[in-house]
């Protein structure tokens, strides 16, 4: 079968949908939870690996030094992959360079939201990014310029403001 990208801004219901998808048994792999992404240093250019046992590690001066790019090798190695099976498989999440893995998927799937929604979900979520004023205004950054693009590459555009299963409905749907 092929390989449908899930993406969108923080706050549209990625993760939701990515725990959804697994529920119902289809094959769902996550870009933050199954490390299809790096953390790259905005100065050297270079992969840097995540301090995760230090326990003094502040996550936000991480993400002002990091971009976290999508990994053209993973990504190429599960397309391949899922070439060879006979489901959809779905790679749910958002990081930078999307644009070069593009023609690696059948689908690109845009998961969209207005702005009060994210800014309400960003603050009820259990993990911490986009909580600080400077992770807020990047996500609003974003914003402003995602679905206009996204339509223009030719993404499906999902309205993510609707109830889960609805979303997920859509997302099969359009995975035929």
């Amino acid at each position: 079968m092929a390989l449908y990208y899930v993406t969108g801004l923080s706050g549209t219901g990625k993760s939701s949908v990515l725990r959804e998808l697994r529920a119902r048994g289809c094959h769902a792999r996550g870009v933050d939870e199954d490390g299809f992404a790096d953390w790259i240093n905005r100065i050297s250019g270079r992969r840097d690996p995540f301090p995760r046992d230090d326990p003094g590690f502040d996550f936000h001066a991480w993400y002002a030094a990091h971009y976290w790019v999508l990994s053209v090798r993973r990504i190429s190695v599960l397309s391949r992959a899922a070439a060879r099976i006979g489901q959809p498989v779905f790679l749910c999440g958002s990081a930078s360079g999307d644009d070069v893995v593009w023609q690696l998927f059948a689908r690109v799937i845009a998961l969209v939201a207005d702005e009060q929604t994210i800014r309400r979900r960003l603050a009820d979520r259990d993990n911490d990014f986009g909580k600080t004023p400077e992770e807020l205004a990047d996500v609003l950054f974003w914003h402003a310029g995602f679905e206009p693009a996204y339509r223009g590459f030719g993404a499906t555009i999902i309205d993510a403001t609707r109830p889960l299963p609805e979303v997920v409905a859509e997302i099969l749907t359009a995975a035929r």
